[in-house]
């Protein structure tokens, strides 16, 4: 049974030591959280479990983050998404926008800048207001 005050994060980047300090602070934070190392792995574990937020890394092997919020967006419209990225633009942010996304963070970030921007998200979608 899915928790529904426990907010369900997957979050996906290549980098193992951002997703795992990621993972850390947000399991502080009360969220329950996995992770994925790319959008592939990201959409088999969306098909296997329910989530309320994925927040993403845009440049990834194999699937990037702007055809992971795609397939988001096709198959889980439901998600709220978050993208973040080492390597800003705005060709970048208007195409993560676009694709759905509540924002866009530039890498690196102060986690609590992190936590606040998931806080923003889910208060503007009415999904979720125990975070």
């Amino acid at each position: 049974m899915v928790s529904e005050t426990r907010p369900r994060i997957l979050v996906v980047d290549d980098d193992e030591e951002l997703r795992e300090m990621v993972c850390n602070f947000l399991t502080y934070r009360g969220c329950y959280v996995e992770t994925a190392c790319d959008g592939l792995d990201a959409c088999s574990t969306l098909d296997r479990s329910i989530f309320h937020m994925v927040i993403t890394d845009i440049y990834m092997p194999r699937m990037n983050g702007l055809e992971l919020l795609d397939t988001i967006e096709q198959n889980y419209a439901h998600l709220l998404t978050l993208a973040m990225t080492g390597f800003p633009n705005a060709d970048i942010t208007t195409k993560v926008i676009e694709n759905g996304a509540c924002d866009c963070l530039v890498k690196p970030f102060p986690l609590n800048q992190l936590f606040n921007s998931i806080k923003k998200c889910f208060e503007q979608s009415d999904s979720h207001k125990e975070l």
